[in-house]
Formats: C-alpha cells, structure tokens, sequence
C-alpha cells in the first residue's frame, strides 16, 4: 500500500469550511486549516481533487509506488473568492509538496 498525506495550510481562506478532497472520485477527507490527513491507497495511478462548494481544484494526477508516500497540499487562496464566479472549476489549489 502507498500513502497520501493531504494537507491545507494553516492561515488558508474560508477558514470555518471544509475543503473535500476525492482520490478517485471517492471524498476522503473533508481538511480545515492548519489540519492533514493520512490515506492508503493501492499503487499506481490516482486522481486527486479539491472542492468547496460548486467551486473545484483542477484535477491532480499522481502515480504512487508501493510503500511510498507522497505529500499533497489543497487551498482556498484569496483570489478564489473572485474565481467563484469566474472560473469555479480552477478556483481552489491542489499541488504535490
């Protein structure tokens, strides 16, 4: 098994929501600031997204080896508040950290 750390810094935007995050379009945490999360997944390929909301991160794909961990960052910075409205599927960050 591999493992996903998930993480959402702690002086984030929306700070009393939860940001859901799926791997494979399954929800497996819901992250507040300043918190993280540990999930196993199998090895290989997996897709990974944020999403507060009707707003969304851009999909992340990450390929993960047997017994590797690998370390993803989700946010809600201040310019998603404009995004809501612009671009609501790009409004909110998922990078691998």
């Amino acid at each position: 098994m591999a493992t996903l750390i998930l993480s959402r810094p702690p002086h984030d935007s929306a700070l009393l929501r939860r940001i859901r995050v799926t791997v494979d379009g399954r929800q497996v945490a819901g992250l507040r600031p300043g918190r993280s999360a540990s999930v196993s997944v199998e090895s290989g390929q997996h897709v990974v997204q944020a999403s507060l909301d009707w707003t969304r991160s851009e999909a992340l794909t990450v390929r993960v080896g047997d017994e590797e961990t690998v370390a993803l960052e989700v946010s809600c910075p201040v310019r998603a508040y404009w995004q809501t409205w612009t671009a609501p599927l790009r409004a909110l960050d998922i990078r691998r950290v």
